[in-house]
């Protein structure tokens, strides 16, 4: 008899994130499957999914022997589900993780205080993962005989997901992987100076988009307006350039208008002038400024206010920290291209993934608490911190695709069978040349 497990609001909700029947017709839609005969994209999907919350040990080979748990298919080889992962499933992956990027009903939270005005605030940046140096003729990295993958990844800070999730060689400059366009609108853009260029701004700015941007330090604005006048003998900004008077300024912030000169269109010798509004904020300890570049207005937005708004950045590195840890960004044990970008997508689903059963287990919470008659202000609010719940899912992933695999019919395998089938020896040849060591005997070619 079948083992039946109690119904899951968490199992229910992934199901309805990544429906089964949804991946079948999208598998039906390539010619994976007539290649493929033993490729089950439903039991593939799911066991990338869940392997990469399941733990450290993310090799290829640790994905073979999960698949084979919920597939059942103990007759599969290692080369013949290396070779699963080609161009076409890539694509597939790709395909997916957009569609999970665009439609992804997940826990929205409200913007207050500073933000409300901001249909969200989008956060852009790039990390480096090291791959083996044999990779380094796809993935070219920055130094000698090296080889890194550089992640551009664009945030949400209502959702803490991705936006936009793009892989390029280590060499490939931030800016290059940002476009601009409607995407934009009634949004605040956070830059750091990866994205520092003038052509940019002016174009999030006529898309109707806010920005927030580090300033480099040999930045030398023309400086056309004070917006805050200061009393005493202060220094006259008007009509100076930045660098004449940036080391003789002691107040405590910069607010002003400046002028910037770029090319109107890429590769145009015609240039254009905008002025935006540049805030410096003075660090007592190293009495230096931080700089920042915007196109807010000082009537919304004081200067203090600014450099707030761009503390939200630290949301992205926080982010990225949790891709490498939690999810193997810098686990990819492997110089197959092909693999290397699959795994980096499945990281990102896995993400996603973790982040739908995080929303759904508030959510449960959520709704307890209102059965509970006697609960009081103070338990009003969740007890469910988002990144204690996404570790909870990380121990646990093992099992909740257990779970899963039940759910969807699929049976138990036979444990002696399974166990069997993953503790055989995938290189017999070495346990020969042990016994042709300790009792062969040694021919000598005298020719």
């Amino acid at each position: 008899m079948s083992y039946t497990p109690p119904d899951s609001v968490v199992v229910n909700r992934i199901q309805r994130a990544f429906p089964s029947d949804e991946l079948r017709e999208r598998v039906r839609a390539t010619n994976l499957v007539e290649r493929q005969r033993k490729l089950n994209i439903v039991a593939l999907f799911y066991t990338l999914a869940f392997g990469f919350s399941a733990g450290s040990d993310r090799t290829l080979q640790a994905f073979l022997e999960r698949y084979v748990e919920m597939a059942d298919c103990d007759k599969l080889s290692y080369a013949s589900f290396h070779d699963w992962f080609e161009p076409g499933f890539v694509a597939l992956l790709r395909e997916i993780l957009d569609d999970a990027i665009e439609n992804l009903d997940t826990g929205r939270r409200d913007l207050n205080g500073r933000l409300e005005r901001f249909r969200d605030v989008l956060i852009a940046d790039s990390t480096i993962v090291s791959l083996y140096q044999d990779a380094a003729d796809v993935y070219a990295a920055t130094g000698d005989d090296q080889a890194e993958l550089k992640l551009h990844l664009t945030e949400s800070l209502s959702t803490g997901l991705p936006t936009r999730y793009q892989t390029t060689s280590g060499k490939t400059h931030d800016r290059s992987q940002l476009p601009t366009g409607e995407w934009v609108a009634d949004a605040l853009i956070l830059l750091d100076l990866g994205f520092y260029d003038f052509w940019l701004f002016d174009r999030i700015d006529q898309n109707g988009g806010w920005f927030v941007s580090r300033v480099k330090d040999n930045a030398n604005f023309e400086i056309v307006e004070e917006l805050r006048t200061w009393r005493g003998n202060s220094i006259p900004l008007e009509g100076k350039s930045l660098q004449a008077v940036l080391d003789d300024l002691h107040r405590q912030e910069i607010d002003v208008r400046i002028t910037l000169s770029f090319d109107r269109k890429r590769g145009s010798s015609a240039s254009t002038t905008r002025t935006f509004r540049l805030v410096g904020l003075r660090n007592a300890e190293s009495e230096e400024y931080h700089l920042y570049l915007t196109n807010l207005q000082r009537d919304d937005y004081r200067a203090p206010d600014i450099a707030q708004l761009y503390r939200a950045r630290w949301e992205v590195e926080l982010l990225f920290k949790e891709l490498k840890l939690r999810f193997g960004l810098d686990e990819i044990n492997t110089t197959d291209a092909y693999i290397i970008e699959a795994l980096i997508i499945m990281a990102a689903i896995s993400l996603m993934m973790s982040r739908v059963i995080v929303d759904e287990l508030r959510e449960l919470e959520a709704q307890q608490r209102k059965t509970t008659a006697a609960a009081d202000a103070d338990e009003s609010a969740s007890r469910l911190p988002r990144r204690r719940c996404s570790l909870a899912v990380e121990r646990h992933a093992h099992l909740i695709q257990l779970y899963l695999m039940l759910e969807l019919g699929y049976e138990l395998p036979d444990l002696d069978e399974l166990l069997l089938w993953a503790s055989q020896n995938p290189n017999p040849h070495r346990d020969r040349l042990c016994r042709q060591v300790e009792s062969g005997e040694f021919a000598f070619d005298r020719h």
